[in-house]
């Protein structure tokens, strides 16, 4: 069997891989021959390993399992031996031996890559978004004998967006704290990322430069990133800017996310923030309800200023 696994979201990636793994435990009670080959590392004669293990003999029915990680590091050479050692193996059906690929990237043109997707058993991991997030979240929560409030739950995705590494190490901190997560103790206990492009946007809002504001968003989403997120850091930042200009002491935040916030709040008057955060929570409800799509709700966000 061929196992083909990759992408963006490497949390998922791993956990199915130690699913893997686990299971092939299990079925043969440890007694299973297991190589780990990392493509990166420039010395591991890829392919010498994998036809190696799954040539070996052995007096007992052993189950072989091998990992290849990182494969876009798989150098062409290789990538061309693999291929044709896979295709014989695929022909003859061979039930002992199970390989997996791994990564989080690889060239979708490669040759490895067409193979992988036409003849493995493929899972693609793409970020989480919106209601899968919301789901993975509380189930994880759950699994961990936890439980969340629907506003804390906002706010936890709102502070960490859809890193799942962070978020299960979040999770796992706040749940240490208190088995019933609250809003509070999310705001207590979880720093929220924000990213330098966020102040830029908030900079050219407070410039009243739309244009050059879309035109940030429009880079800030070439990088990948998820509209949701960008909205609940436009919440996060809109609040801290609320706070500071209602009474100028720093409610918390880091000495130069307060620096800058101090500076972006003289662009806003204390009437234009409390206008817009009141926007923001709509666009946050309407999202909440289906009533518009995140991109659509950033555009009349912005424009709407």
């Amino acid at each position: 069997m061929i196992i083909f696994l990759y992408g963006e979201d490497t949390y998922r990636s791993r956990e199915e891989l130690k699913k893997i793994i686990e299971a092939h435990e299990k079925a043969s009670l440890n007694w299973f021959n297991f190589v780990r080959i990392d493509a990166r590392d420039k010395e591991a004669e890829i392919f010498e390993q994998i036809r190696q293990t799954a040539n070996t003999t052995s007096m007992f029915s052993e189950k072989k399992l091998i990992i290849v990680e990182n494969i876009s590091f798989v150098t062409e050479g290789e990538q061309k031996n693999i291929l044709e050692f896979m295709e014989k193996k695929n022909s003859k059906h061979d039930n002992e031996t199970t390989i997996v690929f791994w990564d989080e990237k690889i060239d979708e043109k490669s040759e490895l890559f067409k193979f992988l997707k036409n003849k493995a058993k493929t899972q693609k991991f793409t970020p989480l978004k919106d209601v899968q997030l919301r789901n993975w979240t509380k189930e994880r929560i759950i699994n961990r004998c936890g439980k969340i409030e629907n506003q804390a739950l906002d706010r936890l995705i709102e502070y960490v967006g859809n890193d799942l590494w962070r978020m299960a190490n979040e999770i796992d901190k706040l749940l240490d704290y208190d088995k019933t997560i609250k809003i509070e103790n999310v705001e207590l206990l979880i720093k929220p990322e924000i990213d330098i492009n966020v102040f830029n946007i908030v900079d050219a809002l407070g410039q009243k430069d739309k244009n050059k504001a879309i035109k940030l968003i429009g880079k800030y989403f070439e990088k990948g990133e998820d509209e949701i997120r960008l909205l609940g850091m436009f919440v996060y930042q809109f609040r801290n800017l609320l706070k500071i200009k209602s009474s100028s002491v720093n409610p918390g935040l880091h000495y130069f996310v307060f620096q800058k916030s101090k500076e972006q709040a003289r662009n806003f008057s204390f009437a234009e923030l409390k206008k817009i955060y009141h926007r923001l929570m709509t666009i946050d409800l309407d999202l909440k309800l289906g009533r518009v799509e995140p991109m659509a709700a950033l555009e009349l966000f912005v424009t709407g200023l």
